[in-house]
């Protein structure tokens, strides 16, 4: 019996040691399948954080094409989302054309290529102390979705509509400011555009309508005329110039040909004009459209900057009827009023509007000024409104057709390819 015994009590012995080694193995096989799964977890959410890098280093390297900042550009915007070249094994490539990818051989595409060594944690046990992680984008240069920017970073109702103002864009609407109301809408107004971003957030009341609903807390946009050259500013073909009474008549227009205006130009009473091809240099002095007075111009490009009396306002007010395009062609191609970057953000805004006729078909650009705007596209043109901060509170009707122009539209915008 004690032989039989002993048998069954060693059996159980060996059992019970299988067991326990089973339950030890056990517990290494799961520690090593915790550690796996949650050091890659760390990897991908670095991953992640690379790949936003990438993107924007992409685009920002696709931007600088024509200016041939590629890399640095690149380097310079991985940098700000804390990747920086050549720092803590961090290095970012930036390759034009592609190094690899559909778009190897086109130069019109920018690849950047994100990498770091990240350390590993549970991994160690395992004998694998880092791993190498990257991120590749490519970006290109094409036209911007968005034909409304309004650029102050801040500002409490940067977009501010009121009253009965009705807004419909074909094209999309960006507001940079970050405040909660970066977008006011009150009364019976209604936006309607493809898309509408703001970095803040927006307010309405009293019935306002804004299709799509705004996305908030999007990216800021930069100025997308900033690579625009600014006109030259010539000797003085006019100072002060200005009409008063009755001036021409709908079938003999008064005619006005391009040059410097200094002290700019000012219009009373009802009048007929027309404005002959070219660039109109308002220095200082601005121009005020006042009465009844009908417009016409194509081809025109005003830039407003200071001069003779210091920088003046452009006022086109609403009894006015203008119809204004701007060049098709040439470097100030689809560039219809230009307000010189220099002017300060406190100088006094401007006005842009006219009767139900009025088109204006080109840029109203005015970067550093507020702009009030109540103006119209022509049936087969386009208009784009780039304001330091916008009002709107008549009807605006923007079009996005921009057939006419030889290189299409002039806000330009960088697109992920891959």
């Amino acid at each position: 019996m004690s032989r039989v015994t002993n048998k069954i009590v060693n059996l159980a012995a060996s059992g019970s040691g299988q067991v326990v080694m089973l339950i030890c193995v056990s517990l290494i096989a799961l520690m090593g399948m915790i550690a796996v799964v949650t050091d890659f977890s760390f990897m991908q959410h670095q991953r992640n954080m690379m790949q936003t890098a990438a993107d924007s280093a992409a685009m920002a390297g696709a931007e600088e094409l024509n200016y041939g900042d590629v890399v640095a550009a690149g380097k310079a915007d991985a940098a700000t989302n804390g990747y920086t070249d050549g720092a803590g094994s961090v290095t970012v490539a930036m390759n034009n054309p592609p190094s690899t990818g559909p778009n190897a051989s086109n130069s019109a595409y920018v690849e950047a290529i994100v990498t770091k060594p990240e350390p590993t944690y549970f991994l160690r046990v395992l004998g694998v102390s880092t791993m190498t992680v990257s991120a590749r984008a490519v970006a290109y240069e094409s036209h911007g979705p968005n034909c409304i920017y309004v650029l102050d970073p801040s500002a409490s109702g940067a977009l501010s509509t009121n009253g009965n103002a009705n807004v419909q864009s074909g094209c999309g609407l960006m507001v940079d400011s970050s405040s909660s109301s970066g977008i006011t809408a009150v009364g019976s107004v209604t936006i309607n555009a493809p898309t509408i971003g703001v970095v803040g957030n927006y307010t309405t009341s009293g019935g306002a309508i804004l299709t799509p609903t705004p996305k908030t807390g999007v990216i800021a946009a930069t100025d997308p005329l900033a690579y625009v050259a600014a006109p030259t500013v010539g000797s003085c073909a006019h100072t002060r110039f200005s009409l008063n009474g009755t001036t021409g008549s709908p079938g003999s227009p008064y005619q006005l040909y391009p040059g410097t205006y200094c002290g700019g130009i000012s219009v009373t009473g009802n009048s007929w004009l027309h404005f002959n091809p070219g660039t109109y240099v308002l220095a200082g002095g601005g121009m005020s459209i006042n009465a009844n007075a009908v417009m016409t111009g194509a081809g025109i490009t005003f830039y407003n900057t200071t001069g003779t009396g210091g920088y003046g306002a452009i006022t086109l007010n609403g009894n006015s009827q203008s119809n204004f395009s701007a060049p098709t062609s040439g470097p100030l191609a689809g560039i219809l009023f230009f307000q010189d970057r220099s002017i300060p953000t406190t100088a006094a805004g401007s006005t842009i509007s006219g009767n139900s006729s009025s088109t204006f078909d080109g840029s109203v650009y005015f970067p550093t000024t507020q702009l009030t705007f109540n103006g119209n596209s022509s049936a087969n043109g386009y208009s784009i409104v780039v304001a330091n901060q916008l009002v709107v509170s008549g009807n605006s009707s923007i079009g996005s057709n921009y057939s006419s122009l030889a290189g299409g539209s002039p806000i330009r915008g960088t697109i992920l390819a891959e």
